[in-house]
């Protein structure tokens, strides 16, 4: 299988040609083209990783395919760097302004050529393992969610187009709370890793797509599978998480089992995809409803087949509920103990002061309880019952001899679920407190589904800020790593962000626009202002002299680039709010208030919060760092600079912030520094 990265060099010139593709084929896959639409047919074929591009050929000029490749959903991405022989920075700068990564001069030099394209490859390579990370689940290493969404719509807009089958697979861990609960979470981690290795060995088509969905949930899309060919496989799963002996770390072996539910669009399927993942929902559940360890189908044509091992793993002897008795009557505490005792556990109490010393020690399931007794009534029991919250939730039954409609209301009022006249009979009895019994054990049910998701939620959205940290750190460390002249600045603009907004909110400072802010995830995302700095040459980027002012207008193209990279980052993750605020950071720090700043000349309030409060921060570091080209600037004279552009460069409220609270910013430069 090719493991090594795709290049496609286009030159009309033979010898240009050979040449780069002798320095490169040791280390790179390599596609040579001799003119602009053969580029991009080979382009759009073989999709390469980067893209050496002669300016001037004979049938379109490198700008000319350059253009035609961002127009282009499949190529827009690719990273290009242009090959000239012309010397003038006009070119240069048009190539950069419209998308390309890098310039080479002729005649080449090899380590040159060496040097630009591995740093190319490597940021190319740096960002798809940053997308690995956010498509991919960190405990199974399967693709999570995000990544099955996506893959489903695919195969979903394929089947539609090309009218074959798709088929999808819903496999849920059976009790796996409870597993967590007796072998604890790192054994269940254990268990997910094992079941995610086992059904992914187990799956033998290459075009089987495999994810985990959820907590517990495994998802498999099947593209050109029929119904039949999908239970095989789901049964094969199922079959598979059975047989798993997965032992804990003293080793003791525990086992765990899989209920699974199965959905096939047919190729006249009209309906939506999520109806068809509601279907498969639909047959999971009915698989668990079965007694879990099952494979059940949901077909959109009404067709229902299911499978069910012979010898599948027995659940453990329900527990048997348990239901208080309470009557003053001997007889009817009798009758209905006899009835019920084969079928639950049966606590006889003859009055309801005996109740309440009983459930100081039991908490039963449901209780039947007589209305009129002595010393306190079924009525007034009732009442306080649901006075106190460890019993307010207990079914309760009434048993009684009274007809009227008004007593009956009156019970309901106070929160009871049913009545049952005497003399009863036992099919009566049983009935209505099975029927009870199970609708209490519906809500329990549910109330814990309830509670393990939002557990679920919470542990996931921690996870995923942990994520969207580490993608932030990796990505401004690429930034400030290629940038040998601001080491430290990222970390040192964050530290001072906080410090500043703290200050704004609590003087009132355009506080009204930052009460909706996520405060953590703004300083987060604030790191990444400079990512488009990727895209700066470092003979530019690492200049040891002064910038020309050709220079200056290729650094003048950053905060355009890495807002376009952040946009194409929102379109592929979805992560709207978090990666707004950094589009924000990374397109607008360079604005000034008069609005002579770059890149859209904004003035005023019309430049977003967060650049104008980036503009600051970002200029004062500049101020107080050592550059090539310059000393540092004490922190008195930095802070006088800023004051002396507030009103001119800066927001004038944000620079009066700043003013107040400069010297803790100094000192927390001070302590970051030492």
């Amino acid at each position: 299988m090719e493991t090594r990265n795709r290049i496609l060099i286009v030159d009309d010139d033979t010898s240009n040609l050979m040449e780069l593709s002798s320095i490169l084929k040791a280390d790179y896959k390599i596609y040579a083209v001799k003119d602009g639409t053969s580029a991009l047919e080979k382009a759009n074929e073989v999709l390469p990783d980067l893209i050496l591009l002669d300016v001037v050929m004979e049938d379109m000029s490198g700008f000319e395919v350059l253009s035609k490749l961002r127009k282009s959903e499949k190529t827009k991405d690719i990273p290009v760097i242009f090959i000239t022989g012309g010397t003038g920075s006009d070119n240069e700068i048009k190539g950069l302004t419209a998308g390309a990564v890098d310039y080479m001069q002729k005649p080449l030099n090899e380590m040159l050529v060496k040097l630009r394209v591995g740093q190319q490859i490597q940021l190319l390579n740096q960002f798809r393992k940053i997308e690995h990370l956010q498509m991919s689940d960190q405990l199974t290493d399967l693709p999570n969610r995000r990544s099955f969404d996506i893959k489903l719509a695919e195969e979903w807009d394929k089947a539609g187009q090309e009218q074959t089958l798709l088929s999808v697979i819903l496999t849920d861990i059976d009790h796996f709370k409870k597993y967590n609960e007796v072998y604890g979470h790192n054994q269940g981690d254990i268990a997910l890793r094992s079941i995610a290795g086992t059904f992914s060995q187990a799956l033998l088509q290459p075009a089987y797509f495999i994810a985990r969905r959820d907590f517990e949930e495994f998802v498999v899309i099947l593209p050109e599978t029929d119904s039949h060919n999908a239970l095989d496989v789901a049964e094969s799963l199922r079959k598979h998480a059975e047989e798993m002996v997965i032992p804990t770390p003293d080793g003791a072996p525990t086992k765990i089992t899989v209920s699974v539910g199965v959905n096939t669009r047919a190729q006249e399927y009209s309906g939506t995809i999520d109806d068809f993942l509601t279907g498969a929902d639909i047959a999971l559940y009915e698989a668990k409803t079965k007694g879990r360890n099952k494979v059940c189908s949901y077909n959109l044509l009404s067709e229902k087949k299911e499978y069910e091992s012979s010898d599948a793993v027995r659940e453990p002897e329900t527990v048997r509920s348990t239901v208080f008795i309470v009557d003053d009557n001997e007889t009817n505490l009798t009758l209905a103990e006899d009835a019920l005792v084969k079928e639950y556990r049966v606590i006889a109490l003859s009055s309801a002061v005996k109740m309440f010393e009983a459930l100081k020690k039991f908490k039963p399931d449901l209780i039947l309880l007589d209305v009129e007794m002595p010393e306190m009534t079924g009525f007034e029991a009732m009442k306080k019952l649901k006075e106190d919250t460890l019993y307010a939730d207990i079914p309760v039954i009434f048993l009684t001899g009274l007809s009227d409609a008004e007593s009956e209301a009156y019970g309901i009022e106070l929160g009871a679920v049913d009545f049952i006249m005497k003399p009863f009979t036992e099919p009566v009895l049983m009935n209505r407190i099975k029927n009870h019994l199970n609708i209490d054990e519906m809500v329990r049910d549910r109330t814990r589904q309830l509670a393990q998701r939002t557990e679920q939620l919470a542990r996931r959205t921690e996870q995923l800020v942990r994520l969207q940290h580490g993608i932030v750190f990796t990505l401004a460390d690429v930034v400030e790593n290629r940038d040998s002249n601001t080491g430290g600045h990222i970390d040192r603009t964050s530290l001072y962000m906080k410090i500043l907004i703290d200050a704004m909110l609590l003087q009132g400072v355009y506080s009204d626009e930052m009460i909706g802010w996520d405060l953590d995830s703004v300083v987060s995302s604030a790191r990444l202002h400079d990512l488009g700095k990727i895209a700066i040459p470092d003979s530019v980027l690492n200049k040891p002299d002064k910038l020309t002012d050709e220079d200056f207008l290729i650094i003048q193209t950053h905060p355009k680039v890495g807002e376009r990279i952040i946009e194409q980052m929102t379109k592929r993750t979805g992560d709207a709010e978090f990666l707004k605020n950094a589009r924000y950071f990374a397109a607008y720090h360079h604005e000034k208030w008069l609005g002579t700043g770059y890149p859209y000349g904004l003035k005023e309030t019309d430049i977003p919060l967060h650049g104008r409060i980036m503009a600051v921060i970002d200029v004062y570091d500049a101020l107080v760092s050592d550059r090539p080209y310059k000393k540092a600037f004490p922190h008195e004279k930095a802070v006088s600079i800023i004051m002396e552009d507030s009103g001119k460069h800066f927001d004038p409220l944000i620079a009066e912030v700043f003013f107040k609270v400069s010297d803790k910013i100094m000192a927390a430069r001070d302590k970051l520094s030492s």
